[in-house]
């Protein structure tokens, strides 16, 4: 489905450079969920915006069903980034002046998806809360919304940075419960997380630490 190759990233602050990624490979399974863990700075959430197509490598390939996506359009890449990915971000990323109905609008690109929206609304309770405002939420109701938000266009890949980060245990528990449905829907997973009964449902666990990639052998 997807195949990373040889992928590293530097990023320059002020005279200084970070190293977020050294040489990674790794080939990601229709139908896998991969949970990813290391340290804070360790390369993590770059990687992740590096699979979806939001950061550019400096060297490297990320081939999604034969194409590589740096080499592609512009236009080839936000059709990736609106069709066959979803995201999920710790901080939510949601629209301050947009509703929670109108947030979620804002990733269907069919009628299908817009007609989905009440079902999704009903099962991750958010029904009542629907026209109200990202400021009007709770943190809960904030990674509820941006869930639904990730998954409405039935992308073929939920990239997942930290999704339970802020929450408290029954609020993960919803999300994680949301995440795994999708899987099993035949979705695939890469999720970022420090939580390790969030990575319970992965078949394949990865490290990451200053940049390399590791895969436990335990």
């Amino acid at each position: 489905m997807i195949d990373i190759k040889h992928i590293s990233k530097t990023f320059k602050r002020s005279t200084k450079e970070y190293t977020a990624l050294v040489d990674i490979s790794l080939k990601i399974n229709e139908g896998d969920y991969i949970s990813v863990s290391g340290p804070s700075g360790s390369g993590k959430s770059t990687l992740l915006n590096v699979i979806g197509g939001l950061i550019r490598p400096d060297a490297g390939e990320v081939i999604y069903k034969g194409e590589s996506i740096y080499d592609q359009s512009g236009r080839f890449l936000n059709l990736y980034r609106k069709r066959d990915v979803g995201f999920m971000f710790q901080q939510f990323h949601l629209m301050p002046y947009l509703t929670v109905v109108e947030n979620i609008g804002l990733s269907c690109y069919e009628l299908s998806h817009a007609n989905a929206i009440n079902d999704y609304l009903e099962k991750c309770f958010l029904v009542d809360i629907k026209d109200k405002y990202p400021s009007d939420l709770s943190v809960g109701e904030k990674q509820r919304a941006a869930f639904i938000r990730a998954i409405i266009s039935n992308p073929e890949l939920l990239l997942a940075d930290e999704p339970t980060g802020n929450l408290d245990p029954q609020n993960s528990e919803i999300i994680m419960a949301l995440i795994e449905e999708f899987h099993k829907k035949g979705g695939t997973v890469v999720l970022v997380s420090h939580d390790t009964a969030a990575t319970k449902y992965s078949n394949l666990k990865i490290e990451i630490e200053q940049g390399s990639i590791h895969i436990p052998t335990h």
